[in-house]
């Protein structure tokens, strides 16, 4: 693609396959709702929601030479997403996500991402290569990484001083995978992007609220770290700015899967645009809203 990369998107990009009802859902309930397939991972949700916000985001991550690696590769090239550097073979299908969703939130979900997983570092040599780093815009771009990477490709990041170079932001993938981030929880160079549960499992500590969450981070060490909590308040924190709260709006919930990157990729065009450090959170409140709601 000729478009220079404004930000990039490392981890998964696989095809989501989610059931949503509007009813209450117990163990073992066969009720009727609506079942879509779509793309997803959060590598790509997020470098779609980049994209809807005219930024140009590079994917690196794997798809497979199968039909659904092929089918997902076309879709991301007609949104505008760069995949000229994702890695692709035919030793390994395409990831697949399942999700079932009721009236109050996720109920259940499978991500089955092994074949990211089993390529390992092969996604992230395009980041020392001197054609790929001449396609980037400037210097120290977003590099946003998610928690579906296996444990030791996430140690790498988190030893080698050669990616300090970016403005490293990390977020779990989901509850089972945040202590893969632990590494990351003593470094001042990243920024974390977390819920409330996944920052419980890192701390190994029950918060009350978002507020002492970012705080007992911000104490182990991290330079930044922002915390949701569903549609109870978001708060931020760094040393530089100490605590920052946003509670959400109260709206009507359409859909949940993906909330969570849609208000990451509105928080780093926010900082894009240098708005202040609150208006950020503001700005990512406000777009996660609205994608939930629509």
């Amino acid at each position: 693609m000729d478009c220079k990369i404004d930000a990039i998107c490392v981890g998964s990009v696989l095809w989501d396959v989610i059931g949503r009802t509007n009813q209450s859902i117990r163990r073992g309930d066969d009720i009727g709702g609506f079942i879509k397939r779509l793309p997803g991972g959060v590598a790509f949700n997020i470098a779609q929601n980049l994209v809807n916000l005219e930024i140009n985001p590079c994917l690196l991550g794997f798809l497979g030479n199968d039909s659904a690696g092929i089918q997902l590769a076309s879709y991301c090239q007609n949104l505008g997403i760069n995949t000229d550097y994702i890695y692709r073979s035919d030793n390994f299908t395409t990831d697949n996500y399942l999700a079932i969703e009721d009236n109050e939130g996720v109920v259940a979900a499978i991500a089955d991402a092994h074949s990211l997983e089993s390529v390992g570092y092969k996604i992230l040599k395009p980041l020392k290569n001197k054609k790929f780093i001449s396609s980037l815009k400037s210097d120290r771009l977003p590099l946003i990484v998610d928690g579906n990477l296996k444990s030791d490709l996430l140690n790498n990041l988190a030893a080698d001083s050669f990616y300090e170079k970016f403005d490293l932001k990390l977020v779990p993938a989901s509850p089972g995978k945040a202590s893969r981030l632990t590494p990351f929880i003593t470094k001042e160079n990243v920024t974390l992007y977390l819920n409330l549960s996944e920052a419980q499992i890192l701390c190994g500590i029950n918060f009350s609220d978002t507020v002492s969450a970012a705080i007992e981070l911000i104490n182990y060490g991290v330079g930044k770290v922002i915390i949701t909590n569903g549609q109870n308040k978001v708060s931020m924190a760094s040393r530089a700015t100490g605590v920052l709260s946003v509670t959400p709006p109260k709206i009507k919930v359409k859909r949940l899967t993906g909330a969570g990157d849609a208000f990451l990729a509105a928080h780093v065009k926010a900082e894009m645009l240098k708005y202040d450090p609150e208006k950020c959170l503001e700005f990512a409140v406000e777009k996660s809203a609205r994608y939930i709601s629509e």
